[in-house]
């Protein structure tokens, strides 16, 4: 038996951020949620605009957490302190414990960005780099100034490699994420129309503000390129001007990392890739042709870390998506055979294009249709009309039959493709409604904006609802990581 070590001890917060206890204590995890704590967790207590973790930090021990990392002046007046770590400043202690776990790891750092396809592969990169050693990654979408160094500080001592999601609602935001990584590679998947409102639509503002993921890269760091978008002058720029190594990735042209051939069916992809002189042929285990170009920055990553890409190819055969992230089930639902795609966390143009894609390679059964449930997509500012109508073809494209749409945008774009639409007002409405409208051997795809919460609509048909997912909690705190940065 091997015994592991601590994540977190007493005695290392009193070095590394001046913290004090009353009593030694050591913890086994790192939450910022009180409701997340299993025995043995250590609680950072962080200040946000909407709550203040401090309101939790009795929650938190009473569900087991060892200790509760707190502010000082919050610490003045507890009576007892026996189960508090206390610092000046919890935000700026969770960054100090974020670098600091990263440096006492014989660990190699990938950051990953873009505006599409994140999460897809910090996940294929965890599944493949765990058959080398020891690997830590990101988890659902933990990629802002709050899950970054939260995701950092829970790095296990142990790791051998580190991969990280940054994200992004403004410029500026991922040059912070990435200085604090300070990754080996640094991948950008894609550039599209996401978090346009902060751009005033401008697609050249927001590749620049992908590009800043190059500006923490280590000397001699690979910046490993997604070019199947308009903007990649302004990634290989911006990556070679940081001093980068830059290895350019495509799934539809000429590249370092390239496609040679492929065949692809509902429930996969054969893809032949070159990779320089090298030709390796493999399976992607999961449908969808987004996965292509997923599945080459996977290989992309692989060489830059100098590792056997054997290891990819297996990690890619075996794949298994998240609920949220195009996870499909087969359902029953009142004797009806239902195939639901739940692809519902987020959504930009490239995603959803990628989405309708994937419902276009389902084949329904019996007398069943091609379903989509779409909501509006958010944070697009002035290129929200343009966005939505480019979505046009990829309905088309796909045969639905019918759109279950809850916005407008959609709605439009559904009618311009000659579909049927039925609109919506909301999530619940399309819940109450959709068992009613099913038929045997229906294809059901569930894509919106994670603000429209078409979760739940999972979650009726499935039977297991999330009213609050875990990034969301998040949010609160985000401004007070800024700021101790």
């Amino acid at each position: 038996m091997t015994l592991r070590e601590p994540l977190w001890t007493s005695a290392e917060l009193t070095n590394i951020c001046g913290a004090s206890s009353d009593r030694l204590w050591y913890a086994d995890g790192l939450q910022i949620d009180s409701r997340d704590i299993v025995p043995g967790d250590l609680f950072v207590a962080l200040p946000g605009v909407r709550m203040d973790g401090h309101d939790f930090v009795d929650q938190a021990l009473a569900n087991g957490a060892s200790a509760a990392l707190v502010r000082a002046d919050w610490a003045e007046d507890r009576s007892d302190k026996s189960r508090l770590c206390i610092v000046e400043d919890t935000a700026r202690a969770l960054t100090v414990m974020a670098r600091h776990a990263v440096r006492r790891a014989p660990v190699r750092l990938v950051g990953v960005t873009g505006s599409a396809g994140k999460t897809s592969v910090v996940q294929a990169l965890r599944q493949a780099l765990s058959l080398l050693g020891p690997t830590h990654a990101s988890v659902r979408s933990f990629n802002n100034h709050v899950g970054v160094p939260l995701s950092m500080a829970r790095m296990p001592r142990d790791s051998r490699f580190g991969v990280f999601e940054m994200g992004m609602s403004g410029p500026g935001e991922i040059s912070a994420l990435s200085r604090l990584v300070r990754p080996d590679v640094a991948v950008v998947t894609t550039v599209s129309l996401a978090h346009a409102a902060a751009f005033d639509g401008d697609i050249t503002g927001i590749a620049r503000a992908k590009a800043e993921i190059f500006d923490g890269l280590v000397p001699g760091g690979v910046a490993v390129i997604g070019m199947d978008h308009g903007e990649g002058d302004i990634l290989t720029g911006a990556a070679a001007a940081s001093g980068a190594h830059v290895m350019i990735v495509s799934a539809s042209g000429a590249a370092d990392v390239c496609v040679a051939a492929r065949d692809a069916d509902q429930d996969g992809t054969l893809v032949t890739a070159g990779l320089g002189d090298e030709k390796i042929t493999y399976r992607i285990g999961v449908p969808g042709g987004e996965w292509v170009l997923n599945s080459l920055l996977v290989l992309g990553v692989m060489r830059a870390l100098d590792v056997d890409h054997g290891h990819a190819v297996l990690a890619l055969e075996t794949l298994r998506l998240e609920e949220g992230r195009g996870m499909a089930r087969h359902l029953m639902v009142d004797g009806r055979r239902v195939l639901l795609i739940d692809d519902s966390y987020k959504a930009n143009p490239a995603s959803v294009r990628a989405a309708l894609a994937r419902l276009g390679l389902a084949r329904p059964q019996s007398s069943g249709r091609r379903i989509a449930i779409l909501s509006d997509m958010a944070e697009l500012g002035p290129a929200s009309a343009k966005a939505h109508a480019s979505l046009v073809p990829a309905m088309a494209a796909a045969q639905v039959d019918r759109v279950i749409a809850v916005g407008a945008g959609m709605a439009r774009a559904a009618a311009a493709a000659g579909i049927a639409v039925t609109v919506m007002d909301n999530a619940a409405s399309v819940a109450e409604a959709l068992p009613d409208m099913l038929k045997d051997g229906d294809v059901l795809l569930v894509k919106g904006a994670n603000s429209a919460g078409l979760h739940t609509v999972v979650g009726a048909l499935t039977g297991s609802v999330d009213p609050v997912p875990q990034p969301a909690r998040m949010t609160a705190a985000a401004g007070a990581l800024a700021a101790a940065w």
